[in-house]
């Protein structure tokens, strides 16, 4: 994948978001890092970093944004990313990052071959819903480029493991999905029509791989035609900026929302589309903690 595709909400790799406002010194200091700092929170098949919000409601267990880095990403970057830990933190949600094996992610037409995503993507939730209280019916599955195709393929897969998925300027790879299991998931998905890095119609890379066409993976996703005719809207956008212009679908079967946005600009990401999502798809009212569990970071 071109150079271009590893940009994120990485610190590291220098790609804070541009639009995104700083933050104040004290705002940072309250976050604690509850698993450790030389490799995050270990499950069977890997590992995942998470952040806790410094203030917790007494007796109720929170949501959490997990957030799949882009290629050559890692989960300490997105965590360490001030713009995405502001979101995290206005909304009263943890931030967790999953660590991709080798910088990259291994789902289905991926180049890497490195584990079974599906698996690890388990035994992280699992590990998660036993030593957090973290309620696991309000998740919401985001990443960007790499991380946004991981996205698709989680609601794909694994419908019913989180509450809602925001991928940003990823989709499916050939050869695309024959279907996607049930129920159709709540899915918001954000593109730029001048991206040349993982443009809507896809793209052929080196050794035979080939990233997907965007509107054929929401014919995947909604069979039926709902979301037929979005190619033809994404035609007649104007390039040029990143203010969204979003399209819901309808008659797709079921209350599930689902959504494209798009802007006219590259390949890009702004924290205000996963916000966006988050306020568009989550239930308003986090359960009941449940009894035994803690608020505080083991």
């Amino acid at each position: 994948m071109a150079p271009a595709a590893r940009f994120a909400f990485l610190i590291g790799l220098g790609a804070i978001l541009a639009a995104a406002a700083p933050l104040q010194a004290q705002q940072l200091r309250p976050l604690a890092e509850p698993c450790p700092v030389d490799g995050g929170c270990k499950v069977g098949s890997g590992s995942y970093r998470i952040l806790l919000p410094p203030e917790a409601k007494p007796g109720r267990q929170g949501g959490a944004i997990v957030f799949f880095h882009g290629y050559q990403g890692t989960a300490a970057e997105v965590i360490a990313d001030p713009a995405l830990v502001a979101v995290a933190r206005r909304l009263g949600v943890a931030l967790i990052a999953p660590e991709g094996l080798g910088r990259s992610w291994s789902f289905p037409g991926s180049p890497a071959r490195n584990r079974d995503e599906f698996t690890f993507v388990a035994e992280m939730l699992d590990d998660i819903a036993r030593r957090f209280p973290v309620d696991p019916h309000r998740l919401m599955a985001s990443g960007f480029s790499q991380g946004g195709s991981m996205v698709w393929y989680l609601a794909c897969r694994m419908p019913t493991r989180f509450a809602a998925f925001a991928p940003i300027a990823g989709a499916f790879w050939e050869p695309l999905p024959e279907s996607c299991a049930g129920p159709r998931p709540k899915l918001i998905h954000v593109h730029g029509t001048s991206d040349s890095t993982v443009p809507l119609a896809g793209r052929a890379l080196r050794q035979g791989y080939r990233q997907g066409d965007v509107f054929k993976s929401f014919a995947i996703l909604a069979p039926g035609g709902c979301t037929a005719g979005w190619a033809d809207a994404a035609r007649d956008a104007v390039a040029g900026g990143t203010a969204l212009t979003c399209r819901l679908a309808s008659g797709c079967g079921g209350e599930a929302r689902l959504e494209l946005c798009l802007h006219g600009g590259g390949h890009v990401a702004d924290v205000a589309w996963v916000e966006r999502a988050w306020r568009l798809t989550m239930p308003a009212e986090p359960a009941p903690l449940a009894a035994g569990a803690r608020l505080t970071s083991p």
